[in-house]
């Protein structure tokens, strides 16, 4: 077993990298064709867009890596099965579902690297990647889009920000409680701007309560100017999004926001997707392999056609429920587990019926089924 396991990741080596290289590429152009429109606006030189690309390489990394773990699986299980190995092996007394063995070590140490990338290097990189598009692109170095900004004056007042916009500078939906005099004061508005070197709230309401939690007074304003200890400005340059942070530094973001009452449901989706990105390749092992097996594979070019495929449902998926648990639409927690938790239950059920007699009706079924869809798309 250790010879074939030391084979089988050697031979997965080189189609890995083609698939994580061939996504990074992919990914690459998706964004500069996202920015198209900003980079000619802007002028913005070729040189630049290599560091917006060089920024982004991590992120991009950590969601090319199951793409790469699933064409290896495919092409190296294909070849093998074209070349009579996979007989061979059951000839040897090796049977398919050991086949599986090899591809969950070559993932867990994948999973591993995913982590590490993904809550030391992704938010270092990404907060480079925010710096160089405001100034690159925005021209705006002291001001990058943001979302769900913090921060406290040392003295019992604390103001949120929902959104940054990083082309006018303007504050969207902000709060400022201030619990400095024993009662709490709330005040709401819908933006302010920078007006006369101040910053003048708009469309607001202010409220107090006392300490046992009786409405003092509830007021509306048209403009009220906000007046805060700390530099607003120096805030926001130093100031991180969800991206831009640790593990650990969304636990605590969390723990302060739910203190206050503050919606936490885009941190929770941060925090979770970097444990369920990092666990990724695994999922796609567990799915993988019993369909590689189970199709019974031989064409590359199937290989590249079901790994398309199935990043786009995994990918897809996982993007969509994501942004339904930052709206509070699914379980911020819950929701960017789901593609994992189906992926991996479909995977197992597949595993299981790996050399059995349904499995080679059904593949032959699915065989035939495949082949007469080709010819009618043609």
């Amino acid at each position: 077993m250790r010879i074939l396991i030391k084979y089988i990741i050697k031979q997965s080596l080189g189609s890995f990298f083609i698939g994580l290289g061939g996504f990074i590429l992919f990914v690459s152009l998706e964004l500069l064709y996202q920015l198209s429109d900003l980079i000619v606006r802007y002028k913005v030189g070729i040189d630049k867009l290599f560091i917006l690309i060089y920024y982004n390489l991590p992120y991009f990394i950590v969601l090319g890596i199951p793409v790469g773990v699933l064409l290896s699986i495919f092409w190296t299980l294909s070849r093998m099965r074209s070349d009579n190995e996979l007989i061979a092996l059951q000839t040897h007394g090796v049977t398919l579902k050991s086949i599986v063995i090899p591809f969950i070590i070559f993932s867990m140490v994948l999973c591993f690297a995913a982590y590490s990338f993904n809550d030391f290097i992704v938010p270092i990189a990404n907060r480079k990647a925010s710096e160089a598009i405001s100034k690159y692109v925005y021209k705006r170095p002291e001001v990058t889009f943001k979302e769900n900004a913090f921060m406290e004056d040392g003295r019992g007042r604390y103001l949120y920000i929902k959104k940054i916009d990083p082309e006018t500078g303007e504050l969207q939906k902000l709060l400022l409680y201030d619990l400095s005099s024993g009662k709490t004061r709330v005040i709401s508005a819908e933006n302010a701007s920078k007006e006369s070197g101040k910053w003048i709230m708009h469309n607001g309401r202010i409220f107090e309560t006392d300490s046992k939690g009786f409405l003092l007074f509830d007021m509306k304003f048209d403009s009220l100017e906000l007046e805060f200890e700390q530099d607003i400005n120096q805030y926001i340059r130093s100031s991180k999004s969800p991206r831009e942070m640790t593990s650990s530094e969304l636990k605590k973001k969390i723990a302060s926001f739910n203190k206050l009452g503050v919606d936490t449901a885009s941190l929770q989706v941060a925090l979770q997707e970097k444990l369920s990105n990092s666990l990724a390749p695994f999922v796609i092992v567990l799915l993988g392999v019993p369909v590689s097996l189970f199709l019974n594979l031989k064409s590359r070019s199937w290989s590249v056609i079901l790994t398309f495929a199935l990043v786009v449902i995994y990918q897809g998926s996982g993007a969509w429920l994501s942004a339904m648990g930052k709206e509070n639409l699914f379980n911020p927690v819950l929701a960017p587990w789901i593609p994992n938790i189906l992926f991996t239950a479909f995977g197992i059920i597949i595993f299981a019926l790996i050399d059995t007699r349904a499995s080679y009706r059904l593949s032959e079924f699915l065989g035939r089924f495949f082949k007469i869809s080709v010819i009618v798309f043609l």
